[in-house]
């Protein structure tokens, strides 16, 4: 009987606290409401990522004092205007410059637009806080190509696997809310943000510091190796998870993580002005290829990726040939640079020795 009356109290005991704990919540979320614009019409329920579409959006903001303050990592406010299909909506955001390399090279350097204090409550993008935006870096028509064909590189990535960053090409207008009024029209892209896609591979993601070369998945690891040697790019590692993310699936029955790639403007593919081998590299131009993999005991791994790639080779061109935002005369150059890579691969024995003469040991 004791123990029954002192069971009542202890459960008396946790209704009380959990009013008093609800009340402070609805209380503070009224506060919130009452307080803030929340984005609850900013992106409509659609598959923004899946569908090929541009979306049009225009960011109005003090770009003279962005660019001179982009090393500062200080957020600037914003307008932010979306038009897709038939939908149009207006909102205030903020942004920032970001990027390591590309805020050093770029007039005009990638963003990341904020929703912190305006929080998108619709669509597949409700309650992600920060998007990374692609910019044209500079205004020649050099760089238009760029950043088109750095879109096509993770579209391409996107036929090998769905555990890879989907991206959204948009029509952009930069309106100068500042003293010199530089406006700008460009292509951009929106990268998805990695709380999407854990959500969507149901996986979560796992921080590079803790990440050894023994704790990823060896298919995922040499995908990733053996699509960044196809598009000719060095800047990447996973040891230390240089341009690399990592997810662990909550699916699976596995310890092992799975690494995404991402920044691709140092690909061969790409052929930014700007780039260059990696210093842990072999090669003197970014168009050659050099085998970042780690080394595999046995020739059955490699063979299989090999496959994969064989496999996936139509889709691979045509998606090339088909992106009508390039001109045919740089589909036709991507496409010859993809079929050297084939010319390679198809020849099983004389790539598998490429493989295991430029294979790491893993501790790289």
């Amino acid at each position: 009987m004791k123990i029954f009356i002192i069971s009542l109290l202890l459960l008396s005991a946790s209704i009380h606290l959990v009013a008093q704990s609800n009340k402070v919540e609805t209380a503070d979320t009224i506060k919130y409401s009452a307080n803030i614009d929340a984005v609850s019409d900013t992106i409509p329920n659609m598959d923004l990522f899946g569908e090929d579409t541009p979306m049009d959006l225009t960011l109005k903001y003090d770009i003279t004092s962005f660019i001179k303050n982009k090393f500062k990592g200080k957020y600037l406010d914003a307008e932010l205007i979306i038009n897709y299909k038939d939908y149009s909506a207006t909102k205030n955001i903020r942004l920032k410059a970001r990027g390591n390399n590309r805020r050093e090279q770029c007039f005009f350097p990638p963003i990341y637009l904020n929703f912190k204090t305006s929080p998108i409550k619709t669509s597949e993008l409700k309650g992600i806080k920060k998007i990374k935006l692609v910019t044209h870096c500079s205004s020649s028509k050099a760089y238009t190509d760029y950043i088109l064909k750095e879109y096509l590189v993770y579209k391409l990535y996107n036929i090998f696997t769905d555990n890879s960053f989907r991206v959204k090409l948009l029509n952009m207008k930069y309106i100068d809310t500042g003293k010199k009024e530089r406006n700008y029209e460009r292509f951009g892209i929106l990268i998805e943000p990695i709380d999407l896609l854990i959500k969507r591979t149901e996986s979560i993601e796992i921080e590079a510091n803790v990440v050894k070369a023994t704790d990823v998945i060896e298919e995922e690891a040499d995908l990733v190796a053996l699509f960044q040697y196809m598009i000719g790019n060095t800047d990447w590692r996973i040891k230390v998870g240089h341009n690399m993310k990592f997810i662990k699936s909550m699916t699976k029955v596995t310890p092992k993580v799975t690494p995404i790639p991402y920044d691709f403007d140092f690909a061969g593919f790409v052929g930014t002005h700007y780039s260059h081998p990696q210093e842990w590299t072999s090669i003197e131009n970014v168009r050659d290829r050099e085998y970042m993999g780690y080394c595999r005991n046995n020739d059955e791994a490699y063979l299989k990726i090999i496959k994969k790639f064989i496999d996936k080779k139509d889709e691979i061109i045509e998606t090339i040939n088909s992106f009508n935002y390039l001109e045919e005369r740089e589909r036709e150059s991507l496409v010859k640079y993809i079929e050297g890579f084939y010319s390679k691969i198809e020849d099983t024995k004389y790539f598998l020795s490429i493989l295991k003469d430029e294979c790491r040991k893993n501790d790289f």
